[in-house]
C-alpha cells in the first residue's frame, strides 16, 4: 500500500491486488460479526423521515433488553457506557446499540463498494473526501477488532508484541495491525 494522497476533492493510493483481497475479507468479517451473521437484519436507512416513526418502531422491534455481548471484540467495538449502573447501561444499550450496529454496516458496505471499483487492485482506490469519515471508523473498527484478538490494549502490549520472532502464529496479525494503522495515518495526513 502507497500512502494515501490528496487529489483535489479525493484521496487516493494503490493497493495491490493481495492487499485489497485482505481488507475486503476483513471488512466482511467485521459486517458478519457486528450484524450477529444475519444479513439484513440491521437497516442502513430509516423507512420514514419521521423520528417518532423511527424511534417506534425500534422500540416495537427491540423490545427486549440487549445483553453485553460475549464476544471481546464486540463488548471492544460497543463498550458499556455505564460500568457502573447496570440499569443504565441497559438502557443506553437498548436505545443505541441497534443504530451503533447499523451505521458500522453502512460504513462497512461503502468500503466495500470503493474496494471493489479497484478491480482487485488494477486501479487506484480513490476515495472521495466526504467519505473519509467512514473509512476511518471502518478502519479504526478492524483494527480494534485485531487488536482485541492479539491482546493489545495499550502501546505497552503492542510494544511487547513488536518482539515476536517471525515464526510466531501471532506476528502475521501483528503485520496486520500495524498495515491498518499506516492506512489510517497516511489517510488523515491526506485529508
Amino acid at each position: 500500500m502507497k500512502k494515501f494522497k490528496r487529489k483535489g476533492k479525493v484521496v487516493a493510493s494503490h493497493l495491490s491486488g493481495y492487499e485489497v483481497e485482505l481488507l475486503s475479507s476483513l471488512v466482511v468479517q467485521l459486517v458478519e460479526m457486528v450484524s450477529d451473521g444475519i444479513p439484513g437484519q440491521y437497516k442502513t436507512t430509516p423507512e420514514s423521515d419521521d423520528p417518532f416513526e423511527t424511534w417506534a418502531r425500534d422500540l416495537e422491534a427491540h423490545p427486549d433488553e440487549p445483553e453485553v455481548p460475549e464476544d471481546p471484540v464486540l463488548q471492544r467495538l460497543f463498550p458499556n457506557a455505564y460500568p457502573h449502573d447496570p440499569d443504565a447501561a441497559s438502557d443506553f444499550r437498548r436505545f443505541t446499540e441497534h443504530d451503533l450496529r447499523a451505521k458500522k454496516i453502512a460504513d462497512a458496505q461503502l468500503v466495500l463498494q470503493r474496494l471493489a471499483q479497484t478491480q482487485q487492485g488494477a486501479h487506484e482506490l480513490r476515495i472521495p473526501v466526504e467519505e473519509a469519515d467512514q473509512w476511518l471508523r471502518t478502519l479504526t473498527s478492524v483494527r480494534l477488532a485485531v487488536a482485541t484478538r492479539l491482546g493489545i490494549t495499550d502501546a505497552e502490549a503492542a510494544g511487547e508484541l513488536a518482539e515476536l520472532p517471525d515464526d510466531d502464529p501471532r506476528a502475521y496479525m501483528l503485520s496486520i495491525y500495524d498495515w491498518l494503522g499506516f492506512a489510517q495515518e497516511t489517510l488523515v495526513s491526506a485529508l
